[in-house]
């Protein structure tokens, strides 16, 4: 609900706090400069995590930084409104029809689907498993989707450094008990570097209980 309120908040918004902060800069340019450049180094930072699936072991702050990809366009499209150059205000107030109208839509009437997608990438369960081992789960899908399954994967972090984690392994299961399983059983070796996985139901069709399991494999 936080990282879906984090979305939703940015996109009802940004686009109203960039106006306010361009116009409370338009005599201290310097100030302006600054503050655009600082969100340019966030979206910066933002695109790099999501290419290289490096992030931050707080969630909310990893949604707060790719959220500055919608505030760094708006300040773009708040910007063109400053300048003397009429086509490039033309411009601008297409763009921002455009992109502040569906961010707006997006908002509103579609905030439910809003909040499908952000579901899909937020974690639903966290384990630290120990030596810096970070196990995830999340759900792929929702109940109306097409197709549904249940995402794992480990993190690593350093003892030194435990604002910051990188992906090791991910994997997708489609099972039916895995997506009705929530955490699965966890035994972590870290002598053989691997992670056992294992669940078991009651499968009222069959009048039996059902059982499954997997294992990961931690590369070093």
């Amino acid at each position: 609900m936080t990282t879906f309120l984090i979305i939703l908040i940015g996109l009802w918004t940004y686009p109203i706090i960039s106006f306010i902060v361009l116009w409370l800069t338009k005599n201290r340019l310097e100030l302006r400069r600054q503050l655009i450049i600082a969100s340019s180094i966030l979206t910066a930072l933002a695109f790099f995590g999501l290419a290289t699936n490096i992030s931050t072991t707080l969630s909310e702050l990893d949604w707060l930084i790719v959220s500055t990809i919608y505030l760094t366009i708006s300040l773009t499209l708040a910007w063109t409104q400053f300048q003397k150059n009429k086509i490039l205000k033309v411009f601008g107030i297409i763009a921002m029809v455009l992109v502040f109208g569906v961010g707006y839509l997006s908002g509103t009437i579609g905030a439910l689907g809003v909040g499908f997608v952000v579901g899909e990438y937020d974690t639903e369960y966290e384990e630290w498993l120990g030596g810096g081992i970070i196990y995830k789960e999340s759900t792929l899908g929702n109940a109306v989707s097409d197709h549904r399954g249940k995402k794992v994967e480990i993190y690593k972090t350093i003892s030194w450094l435990p604002l910051i984690e990188w992906r090791r392994e991910v994997k997708e299961y489609k099972e039916y008990i895995t997506i009705m399983t929530t955490p699965l059983t966890i035994d972590y070796k870290p002598e053989n570097n691997k992670i056992y996985l294992s669940a078991s139901m009651w499968w009222e069709h069959d009048k039996k209980n059902i059982t499954w399991a997997d294992t990961l494999i931690i590369n070093k």
